[in-house]
């Protein structure tokens, strides 16, 4: 089953988040890529970002995508965990991405800075490889 639209993914997630949140101590959710930009098509996969307490492993990343499968009834579903992603693509995240679901501003604040502040530090080493690359 392919959602519509953001909106209709956010309903999804908020009918659900009760169980998510107590099994996998989920602390923010983001829906990036075609969704929240809002040119998704059938053929789009749902992009998901999720920041998790302290604690989690990979058999937690994998059980996740389990559940969102099951919950969403489609298997395209591309989850990051965004406890473990590159400053890159956490920045991406929280640019373009859409915030549905924080556990408190506090986290939410402090993921963001931190990300925003490690994204900064690499951008001098990016632009030197990006030089190197164009000669």
């Amino acid at each position: 089953m392919v959602q519509r639209d953001l909106k209709e993914v956010e309903e999804i997630f908020k009918r659900n988040l009760q169980y998510l949140k107590g099994k996998y101590d989920i602390k923010l959710i983001y829906v990036f890529g075609s969704y929240s930009k809002g040119t998704n098509t059938k053929n789009s996969d749902l992009d998901i970002g999720v920041l998790l307490g302290n604690g989690y492993d990979t058999m937690d990343k994998l059980s996740l995508i389990g559940d969102l499968v099951s919950i969403f009834k489609r298997d395209d579903i591309d989850l990051v965990v965004l406890n473990s992603a590159n400053p890159v693509l956490r920045h991406q995240v929280i640019k373009h991405g859409k915030l549905i679901f924080e556990e408190n501003e506090d986290v939410k604040v402090e993921f963001e800075v931190k990300t925003l502040r490690e994204y900064m530090d690499m951008e001098y080493f990016r632009k030197v490889q990006m030089d190197v690359i164009k000669e």
